[in-house]
């Protein structure tokens, strides 16, 4: 058969200009991102996965400001006649619980900061996160009570339970029992006091007879909260202190081999 008289088989332009899906989308991405025009989804708060812990610097700061927040905070308020004031409206015993909640603050501040063994640092920190909630129930119940207060023991009782919730010590020993991450829900949670204490703090600055601590002591304590909410969203408190050496990396050598075995596990 002679070759000339075949039919030659027309090529298939749109074989030749295909590309695949991958390139295009890498394409138009970059195109988008270089004209301004790519906007990334926001993400999602995740409370099941624990802060990322990258900004060692940033959290130094804010553990560092309130503790010393705190310090300044009970000084103002255990001393002085404001000292006579908080005696007089606690009594002796709502008096020492509150100071001994203050204490185990600071030791939970401390706690964060300096590195232990993880077999030392959990039971510690579960023993000083109970006893700080214990002690300051103890002294927010002697408050609530109906001769304290002035309420009656339904709204007392509502106060107190409330007051309870919006701890964010309380998620964390949760969170700690149960072996999970529970950092983001006890900023949440640290969140609502920070808004409720500037209430309380513009009710101080607008009519201080009705004020149940003075304006100065109250905005402290609301600088101490807020410095301690953004602590929580910023570092795994739970699981690394702040000074803790940082995890490894993986090694150049491990690098090297999965470059070799193309992302693949070894048999």
């Amino acid at each position: 058969m002679d070759d000339e008289n075949l039919e030659q088989t027309p090529q298939d332009d749109d074989l030749l200009d295909w590309e695949p899906p991958e390139l295009t989308q890498r394409a138009l991405y970059a195109a988008q991102k270089d004209a301004g025009l790519f906007r990334p989804k926001p993400k999602k708060l995740d409370f099941k996965s624990p802060p990322a812990g990258k900004h060692r610097t940033l959290s130094l700061v804010l553990l560092l400001c309130g503790a010393l927040f705190l310090v300044l905070g009970t000084a103002l308020a255990a001393t002085g006649a404001n000292g006579q004031q908080a005696v007089l409206e606690k009594g002796r015993l709502g008096y020492a619980l509150w100071m001994s909640g203050q204490a185990a603050v600071l030791c939970t501040y401390l706690l964060y900061l300096l590195p232990l063994g993880r077999d030392t640092r959990r039971p510690v920190l579960l023993t000083v996160l109970a006893g700080g909630l214990l002690f300051s129930f103890g002294a927010a119940l002697i408050a609530a009570l109906p001769k304290n207060s002035g309420l009656p023991p339904g709204g007392a009782i509502a106060t107190l339970l409330v007051a309870v919730l919006l701890t964010s010590n309380l998620w964390l020993l949760i969170g700690l029992l149960r072996r999970k991450t529970s950092e983001r829900l006890a900023g949440v949670m640290g969140c609502a006091t920070v808004f409720l204490g500037l209430l309380g703090l513009a009710g101080a600055l607008l009519l201080p007879e009705t004020a149940t601590a003075p304006a100065g002591v109250t905005a402290l304590e609301v600088l101490q909260i807020g410095c301690y909410t953004a602590l929580l969203f910023a570092w795994p408190v739970l699981d690394r202190p702040v000074l803790a050496v940082p995890p490894q990396e993986d090694s150049e050598e491990e690098l090297n081999e999965g470059d070799l075995n193309d992302g693949q596990q070894p048999e």
